[in-house]
């Protein structure tokens, strides 16, 4: 089998949860590709895949160190975040969900696992105006679309912030 034919047979091993087959062809790849990022990309979501977050973190940071296209580069940034916070890295985690929200606004997954962190790292304020954020911006169902505007108003209305607010500072105190 040709490396052209490899990376895909590799892909489809995973896909299959053949993790280790994929693994094994993948780590064999890298000794003659010169497109290394995607490669790592895929080690990692094998790990990742089978449970084993602590080797999948360490190939989400070689994947990054590689040029990678677009998609390819959320993911993998995407996979680190969600990794970090799976191992209770919670800090490291949330600094990673607040940058890729800053990069990738419209990428609407972020949230949910954003606001997982926020609440580990008790910032239930956080967590709140993430969940809020979104459930406004996309109503889940019909009946709350019907009412987007009035909690938009809610959310946005200076009093409501300003009790969030007193909610926040006794929280930490």
């Amino acid at each position: 089998m040709t490396d052209t034919h490899l990376f895909p047979y590799a892909i489809a091993l995973r896909k299959n949860k053949h993790y280790s087959q994929s693994r094994k062809r993948l780590f064999s790849l890298l000794t003659t590709a010169t497109d290394k990022g995607p490669i790592y990309l895929h080690i990692a979501w094998s790990y990742d895949n089978q449970g084993r977050e602590t080797q999948a973190l360490d190939f989400y940071q070689q994947a990054l160190g590689y040029p990678l296209c677009a998609d390819d580069e959320f993911e993998a940034a995407f996979g680190l975040a969600c990794t970090a916070r799976c191992l209770g890295r919670y800090a490291e985690a949330a600094g990673h969900f607040e940058r890729l929200l800053i990069r990738y606004p419209a990428r609407t997954e972020i949230i949910p696992f954003y606001a997982l962190c926020a609440l580990a790292l008790q910032d239930t304020v956080l967590a709140s105006r993430l969940l809020m954020g979104l459930v406004i911006a996309h109503p889940p169902t019909d009946a709350i679309a019907a009412y987007q505007s009035t909690l938009a108003g809610y959310w946005h209305d200076p009093l409501y912030v300003a009790e969030r607010t007193e909610v926040n500072n006794s929280s930490q105190q």
